[in-house]
């Protein structure tokens, strides 16, 4: 289904492992909150915890306004090999990160009366929620930081970091959450919340000293650059910003058309809603960087190839949560407390009106975050907005008027519709991913494995398809020796374990070659001028010493080499 093994495929999968083993780990944590509390103390504090969600999601919202946008403006960084800067911008984004989270916590503790009596709600459930605001009132001091963190080792290709640091708060976590649930109830919960992530931090500083880490702290402060990373930001994370408001739309109509003992219904909606997005979200997130290094290349196959490995494994993700959702429907409502069977059975029915809905919410979001990756900003926060706010609001207005199942129906055929509307603006834009094809037929992409016959087969085919082309004798015996030598020296330094190469030829008025692999990190230019360089090295110094341009970068979990001719 997703093809042979490749560079880029190899790149996704070893990040969307950690990615989203950490993104289940943050939903079993926030799940495990609501079980606590419903086992422990009761579901109207599940309902009032999820009156307080929204702030939780702000928290994140702010944190991804910092992150994202720092991270792409490194990733295409990256895709450039300017390691200073990547260093500036990681400097950059922890100052940011430590200001912001000290400017949400004073927000949190001065304005909580006017927040907590924003609902008209009965005194117990505001009880709860004051509870629980104290908990994770101290959390944005933090999480920004952790969010920041993350964002940048995956793009870093420091999957392995991000995945013992999200273990370690789970642990932290879980264990607080049973502990102080008993002793403090559900401000417990909070601040079990709170050191779970501080855990995480203190790994994440374990990773950036002691040189595990290539990235490296300098004070640094730049105002065009911070505002240019909260305006890439914004448009990435508006889908973050979107979800936040999403609930308290939900909560307020499911009390203004069937009352408040409903709200449980939206409990449960919303955490499956946050998983899915989580699961969506860290998809996202193993694209993000290979997007953006490819599109600063104007390496427009390799941005191809990469959508259709994140579409691909969207849309199986999908299936495999849908179909575990239709059958584990009636368990949920036990799991947040619910005991009443008649208020059991309308939960149940009514995620099974808006599961199936969802897979066109993973594929939409994917392609609104690519349309901002690729630059397209205003038109992927258009279709980000349009999906989680504007369509649902109108879904749920509608259903509302009918009942409980169909005002949930009407939320998941939002999800739907917004897909199509986008289908349709897009057929005028050269398709869903708006590639330019006069553009794309200027350059040739090619995937093979790092042994001998496949590397000689490519050099005829590349030989072949350059003389078809009418290229110069001269430049495309270089292009083809180079190709050839390249490739044969990484199917030396693989011996017995085979990786993968990727060879790009984009042809302009000057000709680039770009040669990726997954092996080992190796500068065979580097290696090359020094004088302990083999025989081939000595051959591929002299085929290379009067090109344009070459130079040699080591980008996440890769090798890339740039020869311009």
């Amino acid at each position: 289904m997703f093809g042979k093994k490749t560079v880029i495929s190899t790149r996704f999968w070893s990040v969307f492992v950690a990615s989203t083993a950490s993104v289940l780990i943050e939903y079993i944590l926030m799940l495990t909150d609501n079980v606590v509390a419903g086992q422990f103390v009761g579901n109207d504090a599940v309902a009032a915890m999820t009156l307080v969600f929204p702030i939780f999601t702000m928290i994140l919202f702010v944190a991804y306004l910092i992150s994202d946008g720092l991270v792409m403006m490194a990733s295409y960084a990256q895709g450039k090999g300017d390691r200073a800067e990547v260093d500036r911008l990681f400097s950059l984004g922890i100052i940011l990160s430590v200001g912001c989270g000290m400017i949400f916590f004073a927000v949190l503790f001065f304005l909580r009366e006017e927040i907590l009596t924003f609902w008209e709600i009965s005194s117990e459930l505001k009880f709860f929620a004051n509870e629980y605001y104290s908990g994770i009132m101290f959390l944005s001091l933090l999480h920004i930081v952790n969010i920041f963190n993350a964002t940048l080792f995956f793009s870093e290709g420091m999957e392995r970091a991000c995945l013992i640091a999200s273990s370690t708060a789970f642990v932290v976590n879980v264990v607080l959450d049973i502990v102080l649930c008993q002793i403090m109830g559900v401000r417990g919960i909070g601040f079990a919340t709170t050191f779970g992530t501080l855990a995480s931090i203190l790994v994440q500083i374990y990773y950036l000293t002691g040189g595990r880490s290539q990235l490296h702290f300098k004070w640094h402060w730049n105002f065009k650059k911070t505002l240019q990373g909260v305006i890439f930001s914004f448009y990435h994370s508006i889908d973050t910003l979107c979800i936040s408001i999403l609930p308290v739309l939900l909560s307020m109509q499911t009390i203004n058309y069937f009352g408040e003992e409903k709200i449980i219904i939206v409990t449960v909606g919303v955490n499956l809603l946050v998983l899915i997005l989580g699961v969506y979200t860290g998809i996202i997130d193993c694209m993000q960087p290979m997007i953006c290094q490819y599109h600063a290349e104007n390496n427009l196959h390799s941005v191809i190839k990469s959508m259709r490995i994140g579409m691909a494994a969207t849309v199986v993700v999908s299936l495999i949560m849908i179909f575990a959702g239709m059958i584990f429907a009636d368990f949920l409502p036990a799991m947040f407390g619910v005991k009443d069977e008649i208020l059991a059975d309308e939960v149940a029915v009514a995620m099974r009106y808006f599961l199936p809905f969802t897979i066109f919410l993973g594929c939409t979001q994917m392609l609104g975050n690519y349309y901002i990756y690729i630059q397209k900003m205003n038109y992927g926060a258009f279709i980000k907005i349009l999906m989680l706010l504007v369509l649902p609001c109108i879904g749920m207005t509608i259903g509302g008027q009918f009942s409980l199942n169909i005002f949930w129906l009407g939320v998941g055929i939002s999800f739907a519709a917004a897909y199509l509307l986008n289908f349709i603006l897009t057929r005028s834009r050269a398709g869903l991913l708006m590639i330019d094809k006069e553009n794309l037929s200027r350059q040739l992409s090619y995937d093979i494995n790092a042994t001998f016959d496949e590397v000689m087969a490519l050099t005829k085919k590349i030989d072949d398809e350059l003389t078809r082309r009418g290229i110069a004798d001269k430049v495309r015996n270089k292009i083809v020796l180079c190709v050839e030598e390249f490739g044969l020296h990484a199917v030396e330094r693989a011996g017995e374990n085979v990786f993968q190469l990727e060879f790009s030829i984009l042809i302009y008025d000057k000709i680039t070659l770009i040669i990726r692999d997954n092996g080992e990190p190796y500068d065979v230019i580097k290696s090359a001028q020094e004088s302990n360089f083999d025989f081939r090295e000595f051959f591929i110094e002299g085929v290379t010493a009067n090109i344009v341009s070459r130079q040699y970068f080591a980008s996440g979990d890769e090798n890339r080499v740039f020869l311009q001719f």
